[in-house]
């Protein structure tokens, strides 16, 4: 029975070492190993702060947060953070407490920077808080940044493509003037002799050839009022005519009748004219054809026989 008492008593003082052990070492891990001093800090944002964050002074580990409360105040929401650190710890009036991460991946931690005061800040009064930068916010407005650097560099690249297409253009039309130098000196060319059509232009309207040239334009004027009277008198003419037509048109269509009868008739002998026509052709075609065989037979031709006369006995 004695032996067993003397087996509780080693394991339940083993286990009370183990447990002061464990709650001294987590006082050590925490910052608390004693008394300790309170201050306070203010922050507009205390994302990451909660109780038990760690408190350091210039990264040296000296306390913990102790609590986090909101005060709002003309329309804006501040944090009282409260924090102890090692008692008797002496902390510069002009310190300044400032949230930060120990790395990138590290945990968020309230690091004081010490001050160049040489008056001690007293317990319990407020320090200077200096919000911590986001770093995942940095690196995001960094992103947007370069984000929007890489789309003005690519507006200014394509800015630059257009330009040079630009000047590659009046490059052309620089090699293309220089290649037409004939066709500039064909123009001056033109020009030279236009300039000596002009000068012949003047020489040849000078006051004498002004003053023909006035005569003639008179002279044409005066004959086209003349035409214009002349047509005039023909328009009358021809208004007189159908005047005339129209007032005796039952004569005219009398005299066409009698026309058109006399037509007829003609018409009606021309058979029995041109049977007469051939047959006179025939005879002096004979008669040219004896004369030119015997010419004598116009002196010595023995004068037709008058067939009323009686003989001579």
């Amino acid at each position: 029975m004695k032996h067993e008492t003397i087996n509780y008593t080693v394991v339940g003082s083993f286990v009370l070492a183990v447990l002061v052990s464990f709650i001294i070492l987590i006082i050590m891990l925490t910052g608390r190993s004693g008394d300790t001093d309170s201050y306070q800090v203010y922050y507009n944002n205390v994302a990451g702060i909660k109780y038990g964050t760690l408190v350091s002074y210039e990264g040296y580990q000296l306390g913990q947060v102790e609590s986090v409360t909101p005060e709002q105040q003309d329309g804006r929401t501040r944090y009282k953070v409260v924090f102890t650190i090692q008692k008797g710890w002496q902390i510069p009036s002009d310190s300044v407490a400032q949230i930060n991460a120990s790395g990138l991946l590290g945990a968020i931690a309230i690091n004081i920077r010490e001050g160049k005061s040489e008056t001690p800040l007293q317990i319990g009064n407020t320090l200077k808080g200096i919000q911590g930068a986001d770093l995942f916010s940095a690196v995001g407005g960094a992103a947007g940044d370069i984000k929007l650097l890489i789309s003005d560099i690519r507006g200014f690249i394509s800015t630059l493509n257009e330009e040079t297409k630009i000047f590659g253009d009046v490059r052309k039309f620089v090699d293309t003037l220089n290649n037409e130098t004939e066709l500039f000196n064909d123009v001056h060319k033109i020009l030279g002799r236009l300039d000596n059509s002009a000068a012949g232009l003047e020489s040849l309207l000078n006051k004498g050839n002004q003053d023909n040239i006035s005569t003639i334009i008179n002279n044409i004027s005066s004959a086209t009022q003349r035409l214009d009277k002349t047509l005039n008198e023909i328009d009358s003419v021809v208004n007189t005519s159908n005047t005339l037509v129209t007032d005796n048109r039952a004569e005219l269509q009398r005299a066409i009748r009698h026309l058109s009868a006399s037509l007829e008739v003609i018409s009606t002998h021309t058979n029995t004219i041109a049977h007469n026509l051939d047959g006179t052709s025939r005879n002096l075609n004979e008669f040219s054809r004896q004369i030119r065989e015997n010419p004598g037979l116009l002196l010595g031709s023995t004068p037709p026989q008058d067939k009323t006369t009686k003989p001579a006995k």
